[in-house]
C-alpha cells in the first residue's frame, strides 16, 4: 500500500478530497487483506468498511505519515480480529481459494498449495504470515499492525512457516491434491 504523502497529511488535516483519493488507491488491497485473514469476501468487504470508517473517525490521530501504513494495518487487524469475536463460530476457509492474478498453471497450484497449507494455521498464525508475506509488512510493522510484541510476531509467524512448510511438504510428497491435481 504505497500511498503519497502528500495525500495522507490532506487526510490529516480533513480534505474530503484526500480521503477519497486514499480509499480509491487503498481499498483493493485492504479487502484482500481482511479477506487473506478471514477467509470469507463478505465479513471481508464489511471489515475494509468498518476500517475505513475508523480510519476517517480517528485520521487526526496519526502524528507521523511515514507510519501510516502501519496504523492502517493495525486497525484493519483489529477490526478483523473484532469480527472473529463477534462471530464465534469457526472461519470456514474451504469457501474461496486464492484468486490467480495469471494465467500460468504453475502458478496456480502453487497458490492452491498455499492456500490449502493455510487451512492449518490458527488466526495468530494467518494474520503473522498475511501481514510479513502477503502485504510485505517488515517483522516490526506486522508486530505493530497486529498490535503484539515483536517476539510473539516472530513466535507466530515461524510457527505459522513450520506449519506450512510441513503442510505443502506434505502434498508434495503425496504427488497428488484432493482434487486430483498431480503435482509434478
Amino acid at each position: 500500500m504505497d500511498i503519497p504523502e502528500e495525500i495522507i497529511e490532506r487526510v490529516r488535516h480533513k480534505e474530503e478530497q484526500a480521503y477519497e483519493e486514499l480509499f480509491q488507491l487503498s481499498w483493493d488491497q485492504a479487502v484482500r487483506t481482511c479477506w487473506l485473514i478471514l477467509r470469507h469476501q463478505h465479513d471481508a468487504e464489511e471489515v475494509a468498511q468498518e476500517a475505513f470508517l475508523k480510519l476517517y473517525v480517528h485520521r487526526q490521530q496519526l502524528q507521523d505519515v511515514r507510519a501510516f501504513r502501519s496504523w492502517f494495518y493495525r486497525i484493519l487487524v483489529n477490526t478483523a480480529l473484532d469480527k472473529v469475536r463477534k462471530r464465534k463460530t469457526v472461519i470456514n476457509i474451504d469457501e474461496i481459494r486464492l484468486s490467480s492474478q495469471s494465467d500460468d498453471i504453475q502458478q496456480a497450484e502453487r497458490r492452491m498449495l498455499i492456500d490449502e497449507a493455510m487451512r492449518h494455521l490458527s488466526y495468530g498464525e494467518r494474520t503473522a504470515v498475511v501481514l510479513v508475506h502477503f502485504i510485505g509488512c517488515t517483522e516490526a510493522e506486522a508486530a505493530e499492525a497486529a498490535g503484539w510484541k515483536l517476539g510473539k510476531l516472530k513466535y507466530r509467524l515461524n510457527r505459522g512457516r513450520r506449519v506450512l512448510a510441513r503442510e505443502i511438504n506434505e502434498e508434495i510428497k503425496n504427488g497428488v491434491d484432493k482434487g486430483g491435481v498431480q503435482y509434478v
